[in-house]
């Protein structure tokens, strides 16, 4: 999805791109928060100043990419926000270092999240996007890819096994990427 038509004040082309991101972007930011509403209220918030500032805002990189980002930053904000203020000593410049390796760490997981993702083959790929990403109900995918809800069934048990032996040592991430259950109904 580009930027352009939202930046020009197209309003369906921002509520498509709400609809297309908002559940999975608070399923990310509760991978940081811990708490859903205070994930909720954030991804709203990065939406509402988005379209506040449409016109201003300058999309390098995906529509996508750039939100995932936004949420991150805001969640790393809020996170040390909420943190107490500590005294400027070498403990604090440890902390900060060792944070910016979390980060870089952190991208690294993320980053392989999405290539184990993009690993998955195609069928079994698409079905665990619109699942995950962008919150279809079993039945909604197999209308949508014209296959049967046991087919959807099967394709996301796959996928799940696939990416959870795949990505078995970053089981600190894989909440966020679990987020919205197995059941998918």
């Amino acid at each position: 999805m580009e930027f352009a038509p939202i930046a020009a004040g197209d309003r369906a082309a921002f509520e498509a791109l709400f609809r297309q991101h908002y559940r999975p972007l608070c399923g990310f930011a509760m991978g940081y928060l811990k708490d859903a509403d205070k994930a909720e209220d954030l991804v709203q918030d990065l939406f509402f100043r988005l379209w506040l500032d449409r016109e201003k805002v300058n999309v390098t990189t995906s529509v996508k990419a750039y939100l995932y980002a936004s949420v991150r930053n805001r969640c790393l904000n809020a996170v040390k926000s909420g943190a107490k203020v500590r005294a400027l000593n070498e403990e604090a410049d440890d902390h900060i270092q060792e944070e910016e390796r979390s980060e870089d760490e952190h991208t690294e997981r993320i980053a392989r999240v999405q290539a184990a993702i993009e690993a998955l083959p195609e069928e079994r790929r698409k079905v665990f996007k619109l699942s995950r990403y962008e919150g279809l109900k079993y039945h909604e995918i197999a209308e949508r890819l014209g296959i049967s809800v046991k087919t959807v069934e099967n394709q996301m048990g796959s996928a799940l096994k696939t990416l959870r032996t795949e990505l078995a040592d970053l089981v600190p991430l894989l909440p966020w990427l679990f987020w919205l259950g197995e059941g998918g109904g």
